[in-house]
């Protein structure tokens, strides 16, 4: 483009631009930097990871530690406390004795059935009526009687859950007190799995009931429905009764259905002279629970009444202990299934026999409860130490050989080491004396630390 200027044209001057920078490019970056780069942050966030982790572990195991001191500090047993007393220690011994009465027995007078009439075990008087024989041909009468007895204990209870008969309920509170004895046994023998007793036990509930229901019957609970039932039985007694054989007593003792053939070998007298190999064979022949027979022969033995005021029990006990069981000394006996003791049994002969000491007990007591046994697991005490009785737990460096022990006693609140001669012990209880030169002698009161592991010797306990 041109432009006039005074008069004559000049050249467009030419607009100079400003240079353009020309832009350098960054130089490419090698791909092993990046991957170098890349490394270098994972190792860090790693030694980040790890260093975390450690001091995470580190925390733990601290607390751990801290977690173990107090669970010990916490666990440690206390020490327990008792006066010295004295007592006795006693070893004894575990047997089967066989059961010796003087029973009188009753024989059929003809085949057919027995119904008894009296409550297994139970006492009963001369003149009363023991038992039916009743013929064939009569087991539809017998079932109905059977049926008969068993609506009236079902009415008896009704009416005993009515409040009536005040004289019933007290005879029903005596009896379950013997059956909760009895079902006790039954689940202390279930919890270490042994039903060996069963039977036994089986023998016994049956025969309180069977008692429970005699002493029931004459018991008036003024309802007409239950008077009734009583005349109907009345009734069939005396019906089966005209056809059949009736068992009296002769003699007032104790009356039981169960037998076993040698009633009339077995006596009080004779125990006392019968050859001990003979006895030990009756002990390893006979059952704990003698069986009762429904049906009867002719002739047979059907029942029997002890009617003696004691009975006799035979052991065979091991070793030569013919010095412990002195003629005429008296022993306390424990039935060792039941718990149950016997105080007072006699013996009443004592003799070496082989290997073995034979010893017949005289005893008045549990007549009754053995009425249907022949032979009895019994508890027998051989050797009896009387002194200062601690538990074994509490002996400190026992030295069975040398007899020698150390007990830890509270002397003025402190806790003391005391030497003693260790006289007797059964694994449980120990019979101990002091010795002549202890710095700190023990007698009866003395404050002893059952279990001396929990404390140390100086140990301040306290006033």
């Amino acid at each position: 483009m041109k432009r006039k200027q005074s008069g004559r044209a000049v050249p467009e001057r030419p607009v100079r631009t400003a240079p353009q920078r020309r832009s350098a490019a960054a130089p490419p970056v090698p791909a092993n930097r990046n991957a170098d780069r890349l490394a270098r942050i994972e190792r860090r966030k790693a030694r980040q990871r790890a260093f975390s982790l450690t001091i995470l572990v580190l925390l733990i195991m601290v607390a751990t530690v801290y977690a173990i001191i107090w669970v010990m500090r916490e666990a440690r047993p206390r020490p327990r406390f008792i006066f010295i007393q004295e007592g006795t220690v006693t070893h004894q011994v575990t047997l089967t004795g066989l059961i010796v009465r003087d029973d009188q027995l009753f024989t059929a007078p003809s085949d057919g059935i027995l119904k008894p009439l009296a409550a297994e075990g139970s006492r009963v008087a001369r003149g009363q009526k023991l038992a039916l024989v009743i013929p064939e041909g009569r087991e539809a009468e017998l079932d109905e009687l059977q049926k008969c007895e068993k609506d009236i204990i079902d009415l008896q209870n009704e009416l005993m859950q009515q409040g009536k008969g005040a004289a019933a309920r007290a005879i029903y509170d005596e009896s379950e007190a013997s059956l909760a004895a009895v079902i006790n046994l039954i689940r202390a023998d279930l919890t270490r799995q042994d039903l060996g007793n069963i039977s036994t036990y089986q023998t016994a509930l049956n025969l309180i009931l069977e008692q429970r229901t005699a002493r029931l019957m004459p018991v008036d609970f003024q309802d007409a429905r239950l008077a009734d039932l009583k005349l109907t039985r009345t009734a069939l007694e005396q019906s089966l009764g005209l056809a059949a054989a009736t068992l009296t007593c002769q003699k007032p003792g104790i009356v039981s259905y169960r037998l076993d053939g040698l009633e009339g070998d077995l006596s009080n007298k004779s125990i006392l002279s019968m050859p001990a190999e003979r006895i030990q064979e009756q002990i390893g022949a006979s059952t704990d629970s003698l069986p009762v027979s429904e049906t009867v022969t002719k002739d047979a033995a059907v029942l029997r009444v002890a009617s003696g005021l004691y009975q006799s029990l035979a052991f065979m006990v091991p070793g030569n202990q013919t010095a412990l069981f002195p003629v005429d000394s008296t022993h306390t006996l424990t039935l060792t299934d039941e718990g149950l003791p016997m105080a007072g049994c006699q013996a009443v002969r004592v003799e070496k026999s082989a290997g073995d000491t034979l010893v017949v007990f005289r005893t008045d007591r549990r007549i009754e409860w053995l009425s249907d046994r022949r032979v009895v697991r019994a508890t027998l005490p051989l050797t009896q130490t009387t002194g200062l009785k601690v538990p074994v737990s509490s002996l400190l460096d026992y030295d069975a050989d040398n007899g020698t022990a150390i007990l830890m006693i509270v002397v003025n609140g402190v806790a003391r080491h005391c030497p003693v001669a260790v006289v007797d012990q059964d694994g449980q209880s120990a019979i101990v004396a002091g010795v002549a030169d202890a710095d700190y002698p023990i007698s009866v009161a003395t404050i002893l630390v059952v279990n001396p592991d929990s404390i140390q010797e100086g140990e301040f306990i306290g006033e």
